[in-house]
């Protein structure tokens, strides 16, 4: 699924002010959260969401729990699954549900009650974003597309109550990490509304276009480690404030900031910076090269034009120096803790000089035909655009100029291959290297590089069907360092999500995705 972000350019600000620390509210007495939204989710449905629904994956993400879920490390444990098994084949997977995995009305989960829910999301014609990560199960992409009629042949069964068995079209190893999406959360039979009955930490109490409540579900299996009793999500309707970060500076809201809710710093006065932190989620700003077009075809060209960028002379909160980003996990920990990205090569304008001066005579140039970098329409694209073209003039005496677009007109030329140098973002699809790394395989219909290799794609299959996760990971840095020795890209920087909280919160942080992880949050 092409996933091409339109965020904005986060510049790292130092935010100062004169208001003083956020006093000791009832709210923290009482455990009870306050979360601004400039915008309040509509559909709390787990197959509803869609790339950028920030928001409401943070509400599911309370709401259900998967047979998997993430720790704050982003690695995959046990969830509504208390264990699990695969087969020989690296296929077939059997799941054991915990005994006490409960229904927030108190009756118990049932393996059933999944078949049911993924029946339901594969609904033949139901348009859903995301849709596409469950067509790893044998059949659901048939199912979902009408090609088969019969979900029984769908790879999902429950064998007992107690019991269900997944079986996929291909060995997957990361398919453990794809279960805490929220397209593969249970949804009850018996709720009569959306939501109206769950099995995750939260259940819903009431909702309006101005607030909505969450309170502590008892009967979640592990209700012990949830130490908040509310978590109400406030929206400006209706309100004394224009948005969630006035909001904040009033003292009406303990956080705001990640999902889909930016902090305003129009506020920046009035902003304790203690108050202030970020946060980085899996998203990489880039520059890509076409390398069906000449001269970028020239490997050392494009290796010129990448060591000419020092992107610690950008004012970025996290220079990106490799493809993968920050909190994807990778074998024990972070895979960019695991992988190194300062192992790649950085920027050297003297190799760069001589590069291109290697390349340009391999072309039969004496010189560097000036061309264009292709973007979508935005201050901070350009922005970031200008500090590229200069140093690529200062630097390597090159010429390039900025070609701004709409966004339709902007992603055409991508589709279609008619542009030189464009500015790019990938952002992942589920908590694994592999959901960055596939994209520039071979058979990836996102790849609009141009680039293909045999050995990569090798590395990147190899590592898809190895379950030894040390050795897994070896296999991604080097299809990773290939991707960076070919030059196919330039990163610039990691996304990152600015956010204003009340110092003493704890236990709450930005997931992979972006989307706000309260569930095992509380006040200090």
């Amino acid at each position: 699924m092409r996933k091409v972000w339109l965020a904005t350019l986060v510049i790292l600000l130092t935010v100062l002010g004169s208001v003083p620390g956020s006093s000791v509210s009832a709210a923290a007495e009482k455990q009870v959260l306050r979360i601004g939204m400039d915008e309040l989710p509509i559909l709390l449905d787990p197959p509803s969401i869609e790339a950028g629904d920030q928001d409401k994956t943070s509400v599911i993400k309370a709401l259900y729990e998967g047979l998997v879920r993430l720790d704050k490390n982003g690695k995959p444990v046990p969830g509504a699954a208390q264990s699990w098994t695969v087969g020989t084949d690296g296929k077939t997977y059997t799941f054991k549900l915990r005994t006490n995995a409960k229904w927030s009305n108190g009756k118990k989960l049932k393996a059933a009650d999944f078949v049911y829910a993924w029946k339901l999301a594969l609904t033949p014609g139901r348009e859903a974003g995301y849709l596409y990560k469950m067509y790893y199960v044998a059949g659901a992409e048939n199912y979902h597309t009408g090609k088969m009629k019969d979900f029984a042949k769908v790879g999902v069964k429950a064998i007992n109550d107690n019991t269900l068995q997944v079986t996929l079209k291909g060995k997957y190893a990361y398919f453990p990490t794809l279960l805490a999406e929220p397209v593969y959360f249970p949804v009850s039979q018996e709720a009569k509304q959306v939501a109206g009955i769950t099995n995750g930490p939260f259940q819903l109490q009431s909702r309006s276009i101005t607030e909505i409540k969450l309170v502590k579900n008892p009967h979640y299996y592990d209700a012990s480690s949830i130490r908040l009793s509310e978590v109400v999500l406030l929206s400006p309707l209706g309100q004394k404030w224009k948005n969630s970060t006035e909001a904040f500076v009033k003292g009406q809201v303990d956080w705001v900031g990640g999902g889909n809710t930016p902090v305003d710093f129009a506020y920046e006065a009035q902003i304790n910076e203690d108050d202030y932190t970020y946060a980085p989620y899996a998203s990489t700003y880039y520059y890509q090269f076409n390398l069906g077009q000449k001269p970028f075809s020239n490997i050392n060209i494009r290796k010129a034009l990448t060591l000419a960028i020092d992107q610690d002379e950008m004012p970025m909160p996290i220079p990106a120096y490799g493809f993968v980003p920050w909190t994807l996990f990778g074998s024990k920990a972070q895979y960019r803790a695991e992988v190194s990205d300062t192992a790649f090569d950085r920027s050297n304008v003297n190799k760069a000089k001589e590069l291109l001066a290697k390349g340009l005579k391999q072309e039969g140039l004496t010189a560097l035909p000036p061309f264009t970098i292709n973007v979508n329409e935005g201050e901070a694209h350009a922005a970031v655009a200008t500090m590229v073209i200069q140093q690529w003039k200062e630097k390597l005496g090159v010429t390039a100029t900025i070609e701004s677009q709409k966004w339709g007109s902007y992603l055409a030329k991508r589709l279609s291959g008619s542009y030189q140098v464009t500015r790019a973002g990938w952002s992942a699809d589920y908590n694994d290297p592999a959901s960055f790394l596939n994209f520039f395989r071979s058979d990836s219909a996102d790849n609009d590089s141009g680039w293909s290799n045999k050995t990569y794609d090798q590395f990147v299959k190899q590592a898809e069907q190895t379950f030894d996760s040390a050795k897994r990971i070896q296999l991604y840095a080097k299809a990773e360092q290939l991707l960076m020795k070919e030059a196919v890209i330039i990163p610039v920087y990691n996304y990152v999500a600015d956010i204003l909280r009340n110092p003493r919160i704890a236990g709450v942080y930005i997931d992979y995705d972006g989307s706000i992880a309260f569930s095992r949050g509380y006040w200090k």
